[in-house]
């Protein structure tokens, strides 16, 4: 006679599960951290490459508005934001979004503020050297004033 024997197999992916393993939240934060900060000078590399477009491209306009070159200027200006604040710049993702904004209400305008622009440009300069530099008090004196400028254009825009 034969006997009938019920084999149930362990699944193993319900004991990896159950099992603690691997290194702790705080130490892989640590490790990706260490690994995003090797990325700081590629990325402060890439800004200034950034930086360098927008002034050539600002020097081109000679003070009047050119819709097509304004929304090229801001489409490479959007399309950084982003990539500062992973390298652990934020202030620089920062000024890139108020000059995205700054250059969107000028396109919407269908005007050329080369000041505005200029003061942005300059900021975002200086923001690459404070950043790099780690000089959180330089930083933020300059976003305070990039503030300042942004809130004149919100008042323009909706008195417009």
């Amino acid at each position: 006679m034969s006997v009938v024997k019920i084999h149930t197999p362990k699944v193993k992916l319900a004991s990896l599960l159950r099992t603690p393993g691997g290194r702790p939240v705080v130490e892989a934060l640590a490790a990706a951290g260490k690994g995003l900060g090797g990325l700081k000078d590629d990325c402060l590399a890439e800004l200034r490459q950034t930086l360098e477009r927008a002034e050539a491209s600002v020097a081109t306009l000679n003070g009047t508005y050119d819709g097509p070159l304004v929304a090229e200027l801001y489409e490479f200006i959007s399309a950084s934001i982003g990539g500062a604040t992973t390298c652990g710049l934020e202030a620089i993702d920062t000024c890139l979004i108020s000059l995205a904004d700054l250059l969107d209400t000028l396109k919407t305008l269908q005007r050329w503020d080369a000041n505005a622009v200029a003061v942005h440009l300059r900021a975002f300069r200086l923001l690459l050297h404070t950043e790099a530099a780690c000089d959180a008090a330089g930083t933020e004196a300059i976003l305070s004033g990039l503030r300042k400028v942004a809130a004149h254009y919100a008042r323009n825009k909706a008195a417009g």
